[in-house]
């Protein structure tokens, strides 16, 4: 799960997800005639004027509205660090350049074979404080700090106030249940529960710093769920007409995905519904089913592990892409809505990612299995994956379809298991 935007796989916004808490688009103190603020309702007793978000009052006069937001107990202020531009250059540089893959990067090949990144789409390239200009800040679960950067102006601006808030609303939740402690209780593990993940971490504190924002901008009402649903769909045209969508994903999924989970809950059930959400996971498939209600936990089904060959390492990457990541494959080759429609019958996966065995290291052999709700679409299903690649290898057993391909044109018949 992301901490202040830090992907499993790949760093972003110039790669991966560091946009997802980090860009507040603050433009320090200059400001037009801006609309009379309105009351939050809830929260009427607050000062919600934009204050200096460098300023601790200011930190604890936003802390107050974001714990009024979720009906939650003001507590602590967390630790603040500010930093100039430079030193947070220089903490991202270190950070992914300690942790450079050299040599084959062979989960970024098994993408790049279902149309999910292009080569190199993995490779961190050093940032520049110029990259950062905008940047705002975020909250660090690991650390459990306020970690903001210093423009060398005062960063009292309507975004700002917004993002700090979001900022603190993550802080409240990693409060309550623990960030860490939550994603091994209900089994983050794979890339698609960890897109859920960040789209319920990053979603609430979306919707509800989309409140403030709201007030701020003088808007009475808040018609979220129209709104949401609007931002979803440039998300989606946005990703999946990226060249790495796995990137892109990383980037604009959570956020809005994970606020219309947030929005519905909340109308439904109020802020206790909201922290109802945690007591699980979401995964892709929950967070697409439909666009006014939450969708139930697929009936999600598994196959035995493929016997392996000698010709490959017996210690594959193993995770799962989801139905999100179903569609974006499906979308390279089919219309997006039809894409969309085929995704949605996703029923569980085992996406294997393996590297050649002595002395062979540099090859690549990816072998996903998809369970799909109905045989209708499996079969669909198989068709379509049979355009993956030319070397691909595709077979089906009732709703179960098997993708394997190898990047030496190896034979993979190993790879197909029937229970």
């Amino acid at each position: 799960m992301s901490d202040s935007g830090i992907s499993t796989f790949r760093p972003a916004c110039l790669s991966a997800a560091l946009c997802l808490s980090l860009l507040a688009g603050a433009c320090g103190s200059e400001r037009l005639s801006a609309p009379k603020a309105m009351p939050i309702p809830g929260c009427e007793e607050l000062d919600i004027a934009a204050c200096d978000t460098l300023n601790t009052d200011c930190q604890k006069s936003r802390l107050e509205l974001a714990a009024c937001l979720r009906e939650a107990p003001v507590g602590k202020l967390p630790f603040v660090k500010v930093v100039t531009e430079q030193e947070y250059v220089d903490y991202i540089n270190a950070f992914y350049e300690s942790r450079q893959l050299m040599g084959t990067n062979h989960f970024e090949v098994a993408m790049t074979w279902l149309g999910l990144a292009q080569p190199g789409s993995f490779w961190f390239d050093p940032i520049s404080p110029s990259d950062i200009a905008d940047w705002f800040g975020t909250y660090r679960w690991r650390e459990k700090d306020l970690f903001l950067i210093d423009h060398g102006k005062p960063a009292d601006d309507d975004a700002s106030n917004v993002a700090l808030v979001a900022a603190l609303i993550r802080a409240l939740r990693d409060r309550d249940i623990d960030i860490g402690v939550w994603t091994t209780q209900v089994a983050v593990f794979d890339v698609d529960s960890n897109w859920g993940a960040d789209a319920m971490y990053f979603g609430e504190a979306r919707f509800f710093s989309n409140r403030y924002k709201a007030a701020l901008e003088g808007r009475s009402s808040f018609d979220g769920l129209s709104q949401i649903n609007d931002l979803i769909r440039q998300d989606i045209d946005w990703i999946r007409t990226q060249p790495s969508p796995y990137i892109a994903t990383n980037e604009r999924f959570a956020h809005n995905f994970g606020a219309r989970a947030a929005y519905l809950a909340w109308q439904k059930g109020g802020v206790t519904a909201v922290n109802a959400l945690f007591e699980d996971k979401l995964i892709t498939q929950q967070l697409m089913a439909t666009e006014t209600e939450q969708g139930p936990v697929p009936a999600l089904r598994y196959h035995a592990i493929p016997p392996v060959s000698d010709e490959w390492d017996r210690q594959p990457i193993v995770t799962a892409v989801g139905a999100w990541g179903l569609f974006l494959a499906l979308s390279k080759n089919l219309d997006p809505e039809a894409a969309w429609a085929l995704a949605l019958n996703w029923s569980g996966e085992q996406l294997y990612v393996y590297k050649g065995a002595e002395p062979n290291l540099d090859e690549t052999a990816l072998v996903w299995q998809l369970e799909m709700a109905d045989e209708t679409s499996a079969s669909a299903l198989e068709e379509q994956l049979k355009a993956v690649d030319e070397a691909a290898q595709v077979g089906r057993t009732g709703t179960f379809v098997t993708l394997a391909v190898a990047s030496n044109g190896s034979t993979l018949d190993w790879a197909f298991v029937d229970e």
